[in-house]
């Protein structure tokens, strides 16, 4: 199985935003010259919190990742200072680069999952999504929601939370609690009929 051209939009990544981190060491420097205003702006950008930019993983000709993320000085209402002064304080002590490294392998993790191309999936599987996710506009996310039902038929119809963002549990920790414990409670039990092993 051959990766997708992230070029021509048909893969998971669109080009202009796989190749801002496909370099070693170019985003790693971006993030890491000020860790505390890159994790506030990706946590506001890829939040239902921002209206003002659905698209900000676009990266502007000749810019960085940030460029298309404004910096809110604030962090959002959901996030406490807490929460950011611990995912900084892990960020600034270890960096960028294994977080970026997942995004760098996505064809060889895609050539390494080939031998498993239409395996049905049979467990049962809860999806929940924001509405206003960027993940959602990448080239293709919709159909390939549509498509999930049937490589993996124990899919439970999607969940999809208005004006919520990329960071679901974190955004609305009350509805993605209440979704998983009723679809935890939907599972028959060990041993019995329909239960999964």
């Amino acid at each position: 199985m051959a990766a997708p051209d992230r070029t021509a939009g048909g893969g998971r990544v669109p080009g202009r935003r796989a190749r801002a981190v496909e370099q070693p060491d170019v985003a790693d420097r971006e993030f890491g010259r000020d860790v505390r205003a890159t994790l506030r702006r990706f946590f506001h950008a890829l939040s239902g919190d921002n209206t003002e930019n659905p698209q900000p993983l676009l990266v502007p000709h000749g810019g960085g990742l940030l460029d298309g993320m404004p910096d809110p000085r604030e962090s959002p209402e959901w996030l406490s200072e807490a929460d950011l002064d611990v995912f900084a304080g892990q960020f600034d002590a270890l960096g960028f680069t294994g977080a970026l490294d997942w995004y760098r392998n996505l064809d060889r993790n895609w050539e390494l999952t080939a031998p498993f191309e239409g395996a049905a999936l049979r467990m049962p599987a809860l999806y929940v999504v924001g509405d206003r996710d960027p993940v959602l506009a990448f080239a293709h996310t919709i159909e390939a929601l549509d498509a999930l039902g049937r490589v993996h038929p124990g899919l439970r119809e999607p969940v999809i939370l208005p004006g919520c963002g990329h960071w679901t549990q974190q955004e609305r920790p009350d509805e993605v609690t209440a979704e998983l414990l009723g679809f935890l409670q939907s599972l028959p039990a060990p041993g019995q009929p329909g239960a999964t092993s």
